[in-house]
């Protein structure tokens, strides 16, 4: 039995610890020191590194740019909390889900998981054939009317001619940006579960 505990348990160190030595420079079992100046743990990822993904990020006159942006840049830029971003993770599988908050809309419908902010949508970049069309559409119908709804800071009224022309046209180019994104979201959705329905 003494033989079988020799055996798994690790090796003895012959060396006396030095009691001077602060305990968090002494090696431990396994021989690895606990703090070498920074943490020097097993397995974990410096805070700083961690959860930076690539984003398609279209503006609302059309134009799209890839970019770098960690999970808290983006939190703070979109004003969102941790869990709201936990929806688009790829690894993870939820519902379909759109998420009205106050600065902006998290969207994760089938293939397209996107952030939709007032003037701007952050989508996970992605290979995929739909996240591609949706791009592709959705700078195609911002490129088509330039026009942006905006309110008249000084009478409130929107510069086309008031709110009443505003929702008597059934234009969808009327629509403000974030209904235009979250439209096109919609339909490359459907899209996507009519191709899975032939």
């Amino acid at each position: 039995m003494a033989d079988i505990k020799e055996r798994l348990l690790p090796p003895k160190t012959t060396t006396t610890p030095n009691p001077r030595e602060p305990p968090s420079s002494r090696p431990s079992a396994s021989g690895r020191h606990f703090f070498n100046g920074g943490a020097d743990f097993l397995g974990l990822k410096k805070r700083g590194q961690q959860g930076i993904r690539s984003w398609i990020r279209v503006d609302s006159s059309g134009n799209s740019q890839i970019v770098e942006v960690d999970k808290f840049s983006m939190m703070h830029r979109c004003d969102l909390p941790a869990r709201d971003l936990r929806l688009l993770d790829p690894l993870f599988v939820y519902p379909s889900t759109i998420l009205g908050r106050e600065k902006a809309i998290v969207v994760n419908l089938e293939q397209i998981r996107c952030i939709i902010t007032a003037d701007e949508v952050y989508l996970l970049n992605s290979l995929d054939n739909y996240v591609l069309q949706y791009v592709a559409e959705l700078r195609r119908r911002l490129t088509g009317n330039g026009e942006v709804w905006r309110p008249d800071s000084q009478n409130l009224s929107w510069r086309r001619g008031g709110f009443e022309s505003m929702f008597a046209s059934s234009s969808p180019d009327d629509l403000p940006f974030e209904f235009r994104a979250l439209e096109v979201a919609l339909e490359a959705a459907c899209t996507f579960l009519d191709a899975q329905c032939m």
